[in-house]
């Protein structure tokens, strides 16, 4: 009698899929699997191949999931909660069960079955056409996965233990959560699938992503979107590593690495900012004046700190020695509000005329100037679908004037 088809994936590969979506690292999970990082790998080539699809990507924060590893994690987090839950079964019964995770696979399952089925070695053999010792040396491999024998041996045959019925309706549960992966995975077919990563420098109109997400949820709901801040320093690397795929701020123009790609999509102006009441919104500020302020300005290297100090080193005078260099928008702005420090920050047209709501502007001789603002990619690589798709519903949410 022919026996059911073995699953695609193997119990194994289930447990290496949740330990790196757990750790998000092949190094981490192969230390809490106790295996190398090449078996590792390997388990999760070996799923990918037959799943016919990619289940992790590199990522910002490491080993990422994909559309459809996240479907796939799903279902393998689901099988080995039962499996944990059958080795406490197993252990009330008194039993000495291991990782079941690592020492049972689909045949030593069958075999359990298919010996309960029929009552003996022999006939289980012959139900799952492989040899009698075959048979005998899985028992064997069960009986040291459970901590004790799955049968005893009686006139008729074999009779099974009160471990048996704890492994078949494991089977039975393993088996009905595998058969609904494929039917899961190929349920994305025909839906947009894939990863906008987004690394975001400081400036103005950063909302606009949350609504060009909040657009591609609503009309495509397998898409897996993440945007994440840092300096421009760790987002261009994280670009040519593949980490994330787009990174938008202000444009550095021909000072920009030779290996990017530069596409503007809006302008923003350089503000003096203050906290409402500050003394310097009140008339005009000298630049004398000015300089023995504390300022909160970007890092070194950013075009605002760039065009600050070559402003002021023109004109002979030396550029204040305590700034604070905030990375993120929000906490620039923060700062200031909470301190007597001034801020130099970029604001688009649109979000210059509501600044006076929360914040106070300091007119003084500081030129204004203008940034660009827009996307950056590495040269030479193509657009996917999905990182097509957020620079046209991006470009739905720019401000009108851009």
């Amino acid at each position: 009698m022919a026996h059911e088809t073995e699953p695609l994936i193997s119990i194994k590969q289930l447990r290496a899929i949740v330990a790196v979506s757990e750790h998000a690292s092949l190094v981490r999970a192969s230390e809490q699997l106790a295996i190398s990082q090449s078996s590792l790998s390997r388990q999760i080539a070996d799923a990918e191949k037959t799943l016919g699809r990619k289940l992790f990507q590199r990522g910002w924060n490491g080993m990422e999931p994909t559309s459809f590893g996240a479907i796939m994690i799903v279902h393998a987090r689901r099988m080995m909660t039962r499996i944990v839950q059958a080795s406490r079964d197993l252990n009330a019964l008194g039993a000495h069960a291991g990782d079941l995770s690592y020492h049972l696979n689909w045949f030593v399952l069958d075999v359990v079955n298919a010996v309960r089925r029929t009552g003996s070695a022999s006939m289980a053999a012959d139900y799952l056409s492989v040899s009698q010792p075959t048979i005998s040396r899985t028992l064997a491999q069960a009986a040291a996965a459970i901590g004790q024998a799955p049968f005893i041996r009686i006139a008729s045959g074999m009779a099974p233990t009160p471990c048996v019925p704890i492994l078949e309706t494991l089977r039975g549960e393993l088996r009905e959560e595998a058969g609904q992966i494929m039917t899961d995975l190929g349920a994305l077919a025909d839906q947009v699938t894939g990863r906008v990563a987004i690394g975001l420098l400081p400036f103005s109109e950063q909302d606009v992503v949350v609504e060009a997400f909040s657009v591609l949820i609503r009309e495509h709901p397998h898409l897996r979107l993440q945007a994440v801040t840092g300096s421009y320093t760790a987002l261009t690397d994280a670009l040519r590593r593949g980490e994330i795929d787009l990174m938008l701020g202000p444009l550095r123009g021909t000072a920009a690495p030779g290996a990017l790609r530069e596409t503007p999509l809006l302008e923003e102006h350089l503000t003096i900012i203050a906290r409402p009441g500050h003394r310097l919104t009140e008339g005009h500020a000298e630049l004398e004046t000015l300089i023995g302020e504390t300022w909160v300005v970007g890092p070194h290297g950013t075009p605002t700190r760039q065009f600050f100090e070559a402003f002021l080193l023109e004109r002979g005078m030396t550029p204040p020695a305590q700034i604070c260099e905030m990375v993120t928008f929000p906490l620039a702005e923060k700062l200031v509000l909470e301190s007597d420090a001034v801020g130099l920050l970029t604001y688009s047209s649109r979000q210059k005329l509501s600044l006076h709501e929360r914040l106070g502007t300091v007119s003084s001789d500081f030129p204004e100037a203008v940034r660009k603002i827009g996307i950056t990619w590495p040269a030479g690589h193509s657009l996917s679908l999905p990182q097509d798709l957020f620079l046209q519903v991006l470009q739905r949410c720019l401000p009108p004037e851009s």
